[in-house]
């Protein structure tokens, strides 16, 4: 059975811990070899449960047997080693070690200040139980030590090892047994429900990104359409008429036949032309591989290939880390501007402009063309509707300038 990360996480932690307790005691007994062959066998003893519990832990042999119990039972192993090895210091140590094996009451100054090294050693599986199994696994820990302490207390006290202020540490020693590992099993809670929100809102986002790429690519599908409809309909429409105009005047007018031919000709190479303009704006997406900079400039530089009129492009301010959706409705905006100037402005000059803001981007699309009357006009006929929907989908504004003999401005600003 697969285990879950926060014991998979104490896992490997204990593993690392174990790891240092063995560089730890192995240094102590080169340090203290050279003491006698009593420090040494201290020494050892010391170190046989940790590397009773190494010989367990670090190998995987018994990992996947016991499943998720693995860690719970190597740790309340560790606690009952630690616990065992931390209950004599807070006894009557003369009583328990007679000078007979070598120990000496002199050296009471330095046990004193080692006496809570063990019991400190004993609240690092505690941590880690609260931490892998939750307040459940804390109390649980808790109470294991709490009461091998007091069993070995009781043990002591019939044997007449206790010192008086025993039963006082005890309470001190046992509340901190309980209160370290409740503490980190609130916070370890507490961190994995914020977690547990973080991803909920990453999913929640990622559902709308989902949902807001949908929209846009119906918005672009329905741009395409009105587009087709605006130029290759009309082409095939007007290229009927034509043909059949055609019909008539071969039998009654040949040499009017022949105008006609080379009017259906440019007719359908117009149609053409602009069917081909479409196809390559579903290819082609120059944004992905060039930046916003870097297509703007190959779109102006593409426009004055086709129409010979000088275009230039300036870019102002510092760049804005935009989206992807934001990136792609500014260059369709500009990109659907110079369209209109090529089809309906005849200018000479067109300059794009682009100005980064601290907060804003501004995108403008100015020509010296024929302009236009928005009275006279109808409502979609420059593609105006398009680029405002585009706009829109941002949450960016367009206006547009323009007069009869006075040129056209597009306008587009986005504030961040």
């Amino acid at each position: 059975m697969k285990q879950s990360l926060p014991i998979r996480e104490a896992l490997r932690i204990f593993r690392f811990t174990l790891l240092i307790e063995l560089g730890i005691l192995g240094l102590g007994f080169l340090a203290v070899s050279h003491l006698g062959a009593t420090a040494g066998m201290a020494v050892l003893l010391r170190a046989g449960p940790t590397v009773l519990l190494a010989l367990l832990v670090l190998p995987p042999w018994l990992e996947m047997p016991l499943g998720r119990w693995f860690l719970a039972l190597t740790l309340g192993l560790d606690v009952f080693f630690e616990s065992l090895m931390s209950a004599p210091f807070f006894f009557d140590r003369p009583a328990l070690f007679p000078e007979r094996l070598g120990v000496s009451v002199s050296a009471e100054p330095w046990t004193l200040r080692v006496a809570v090294e063990p019991f400190f050693f004993l609240l690092i599986p505690l941590v880690l139980l609260a931490w892998a199994y939750g307040r459940r696994g804390a109390l649980r820990g808790s109470t294991w030590a709490a009461l091998l302490h007091l069993a070995t207390g009781y043990w002591a006290l019939q044997r007449d090892m206790l010192t008086r202020d025993f039963f006082v540490g005890a309470v001190g020693r046992i509340t901190l047994l309980y209160a370290v590992p409740l503490i980190v099993s609130v916070l370890a809670q507490r961190e994995r429900r914020q977690h547990s929100e973080l991803e909920a809102a990453h999913q929640r986002l990622r559902r709308h990104a989902a949902a807001v790429e949908q929209l846009a690519t119906s918005h672009e599908r329905n741009r395409l359409a009105r587009e087709l409809h605006d130029t290759l309909s009309h082409s095939l429409a007007a290229l009927t008429v034509q043909l059949q105009a055609l019909r008539s005047l071969l039998v009654n007018d040949p040499e009017q036949a022949l105008e006609a031919v080379d009017d259906i000709s440019t007719l359908a190479r117009e149609g053409l032309e602009e069917s081909r303009r479409a196809i390559q704006a579903l290819r082609l997406d120059p944004l992905k591989t060039l930046g916003l900079v870097g297509a703007l400039r190959g779109a102006v530089q593409a426009f004055q290939a086709r129409t010979g009129a000088q275009a230039d492009l300036s870019v102002a301010g510092r760049e804005l880390e935009l989206t992807d959706e934001e990136s792609q409705m500014l260059y369709r905006v500009v990109e659907e501007a110079l369209t209109n100037v090529e089809q309906h402005a005849a200018a000479q000059q067109v300059t794009v402009r682009l100005a980064y803001g601290s907060d804003r981007v501004d995108i403008s699309v100015q020509d010296d063309g024929t302009g236009f009357d928005f009275a006279t006009v109808e409502a979609d006929r420059y593609g105006i509707t398009g680029m405002r929907e585009r706009c829109e989908m941002i949450g960016a504004s367009l206006d547009v300038y323009s007069r009869p003999g006075g040129g056209t401005e597009v306008w587009c600003s986005l504030e961040r």
